[in-house]
């Protein structure tokens, strides 16, 4: 038989959207106007893990993209890749204004897909076309754009007059075809109606073709990163043969692969990101480093870290404050996901954010990290400054699996806070006290307040906390007076007991630098059994997904996935607000965010880190 040839272009008709966009949102990807391609706002591209959809969001306006005049209302048509695909990551190219391909890693079938999204109608069929079948007569078959993507469906005949269907790329259908029914395969890639037939003994195949290409690049594409230029693209493939991940350039324009990155051997790169003023960057899962490697270039920089590395992001900072980028820095997240560390590539050392405490330190977070992302444009965060205006800041993003988003200084590596920072819950008594053993109150010559109330080298606060936001956790703290050894037990909520001992009067810090005090003996001698009791908040700003303050997260990210940087321009341009136009590069008509998946609750979140009580999770697909 002849096989039935169904063509359409993905872009161009329009049919009801799903009921659900996202399942398992797995990579995001976006293409900025600035970059080519027909949109005058940047645009949103969610991959799915399962399912092989791709989705397409209008990322200013808040909705997802619309391409129909007469159903503005209605979603664009997703790109199809297959049901049975699983993708891991996600690229769009822009090539001038009338080009645009996205490219997909496919874990299920180890290939690069490439997808036309927008194509000259002199180069690909503009108008889909279902021509009869010759060879099954009687089979009326339809598709339906969004869906239907480009592969073989086998029809089988069952011995009971019936044909089992299987999709190449959407697998074993549930239903088999029953003549003079209509049938449709899951979400309706395919619709057919057989009726009566000459023989139901007949292999019967169709082709449906929605312009999608794969290509064989030696195994299963695990990350894809474009150069800023869309020039060359990075391209991590477990290989097949090899069964281990290997770093390659890949040309957009030709789709075809360039060279191989040489690596250290034992290296098992497996996550990329653009370094601002440099090249890519390589995370390696087995060997204590990071790698940069310069755009199209095949030999990396190999830079030590104390550990395997989950996601590293590059930023340039200006040290000397004169308004320029003077210096580069790194910022690691250990493979554990467990905490932010500074890194400086010059000396190819980690940078102490903490001076609390001897060695270097990083920020250490109570829910693991899923990405990070360089957020190059100055924003004015809800942090307040010295003079109690808004800061003006650049950050990086950090997505953490408890659906939180936070931001780190650039400079400092320190979280951004939100306006009161990190502080005791009580301010003007700071605490309670009790007794665990003996009945009755503490003596008040002996309270809380009188044994802490001593100024610490010259700060009035009964308990100082480390003001820098993210070293200090939202948590209760208790301390209890043990007789035998003299000396005073602290237990947090979430740090848990210290090592160190509270000797009264002397300084006490705590084991991660977040708080410290002093505890005066007083005049009436510590009994067995005291407990004194306070409270630290932690005045880290973080997107919560909580939009209106009332405890419920109506943008809950949970399981969040690596966040990646846009911006949009409103308003017309004009001069900076009063005070803060000596910050070089800050201009309020442009506002940066990060796009952020959120793989558990099926929910991609545009995350706004400027609003002026604490980033905001402002818009919610799902």
């Amino acid at each position: 038989m002849t096989p039935v040839l169904l063509t359409f272009l993905v872009a161009c008709n329009q049919f009801e959207p799903p009921a659900g966009a996202f399942e398992v949102p797995r990579a995001v990807a976006v293409l900025q106007p600035e970059l080519g391609g027909p949109f005058e706002e940047p645009i949103g591209f969610v991959a799915n893990g399962q399912g092989g959809q791709i989705a397409l969001l209008a990322l200013k306006q808040g909705r997802f993209l619309t391409d129909d005049l007469t159903g503005a209302f209605l979603p664009a048509n997703q790109l199809a890749t297959g049901d049975r695909r699983l993708l891991t990551s996600v690229a769009v190219h822009a090539d001038g204004l009338d080009r645009v391909t996205v490219f997909a890693g496919d874990l299920a079938f180890g290939e690069l897909l490439v997808l036309p999204y927008l194509e000259p109608c002199e180069s690909f069929v503009c108008e889909g076309t279902v021509p009869s079948v010759t060879g099954g007569d009687g089979f009326q078959p339809g598709v339906k754009n969004g869906w239907t993507t480009t592969e073989t469906w086998t029809l089988t005949p069952d011995g009971q007059g019936r044909w089992n269907v299987e999709g190449s790329r959407s697998g074993l259908q549930p239903e088999p075809v029953v003549p003079g029914e209509p049938w449709s395969a899951e979400d309706r890639r395919l619709q057919l109606v057989a009726r009566a037939p000459n023989g139901n003994d007949e292999v019967v195949t169709i082709e449906t073709d929605n312009g999608l290409r794969a290509i064989d690049v030696g195994g299963a594409p695990l990350a894809l990163k474009l150069a800023p230029d869309h020039s060359v693209m990075g391209l991590i493939v477990q290989d097949r043969k090899l069964d281990v991940p290997r770093l390659f350039w890949f040309d957009p324009a030709t789709e075809a692969v360039l060279g191989e990155v040489t690596l250290p051997v034992g290296a098992e790169p497996h996550r990329l990101s653009v370094s601002e003023g440099g090249g890519l960057l390589v995370a390696d899962r087995t060997r204590n480093a990071f790698y940069e490697v310069p755009w199209g270039e095949t030999k990396a920089v190999e830079f030590p870290t104390p550990w395997p590395v989950l996601d590293v992001a590059g930023v340039r900072i200006d040290t000397d404050g004169d308004g320029l980028e003077d210096a580069n820095l790194r910022y690691v997240v250990p493979l554990d996901a467990a905490s932010l560390w500074r890194y400086d590539p010059q000396s190819m050392a980690i940078v102490d954010v903490n001076p609390a405490l001897a060695g270097d330190q990083g920020i250490v977070f109570d829910a693991p990290v899923q990405g990070i992302e360089a957020m190059p444009l100055p924003y004015l965060a809800p942090e307040l400054g010295d003079d109690e205006e808004r800061v003006v800041t650049t950050a990086v993003a950090v997505s953490l699996s408890d659906g939180r988003t936070v931001f780190a200084h650039e400079d400092t590596g320190c979280l951004v806070q939100d306006p009161q920072g990190p502080r005791t819950s009580i301010t003007t008594a700071a605490g309670t006290a009790s007794s665990d053993i003996n009945a009755g109150d503490i003596p008040a010559e002996a309270n809380f307040l009188a044994r802490f109330a001593i100024p610490l080298d010259g700060l009035p606060n009964v308990i100082v906390v480390n003001d820098c936001a993210g070293i200090a956790k939202t948590e209760a703290w208790g301390i209890r007076f043990d007789q035998l050894t003299g000396t005073w037990e602290a237990d947090g909520a979430i740090s848990g007991i210290q090592n160190a001992r509270v000797i009264e009067d002397q300084r006490y810090v705590s084991d991660d630098g977040g708080i410290s005090f002093l505890l005066g003996s007083g005049s009436t001698p510590s009994v067995d059994g005291w407990v004194f009791t306070f409270s630290v908040v932690s005045g880290i700003a973080a997107a919560t997904g909580d939009v209106d303050g009332d405890g419920l997260r109506e943008g809950n990210l949970s399981v969040s996935g690596d966040p990646v940087f846009f911006f949009y321009r409103v308003g017309q341009p004009g001069p900076v607000p009063d005070g803060e136009d000596d910050v070089d590069g800050y201009n309020p008509n442009i506002r940066p965010f990060v796009l952020v998946p959120g793989s558990s609750t099926n929910r991609v979140g545009r995350v706004d880190p400027s609003d002026e009580i604490a980033p905001l999770v402002e818009v919610s697909w799902e």
